[in-house]
């Protein structure tokens, strides 16, 4: 039987790089670019994942004192 792992810092890193690979370099973005979105949609996401990771970071910086 599988045992479930506790997913480290590497494991938020690849979600998230994919996330940022789904939204902003696949065929999805064809997609929500002719829906009409403004021109600052791309800076948006970008913050957000930046945001994200800066989070991520806080939370899991607290654990390696």
């Amino acid at each position: 039987m599988a045992q479930l792992q506790e997913t480290g810092p590497g494991g938020y890193s690849v979600l998230l790089f994919l996330l940022g690979l789904l939204l902003l370099a696949s065929p999805f973005t064809i997609w929500w670019m002719s829906v009409g979105a403004p021109w600052y949609t791309v800076w948006v996401i970008w913050a957000l994942l930046i945001a994200l990771s800066a989070l991520i970071a806080h939370r899991l910086g607290h654990h390696d004192t």
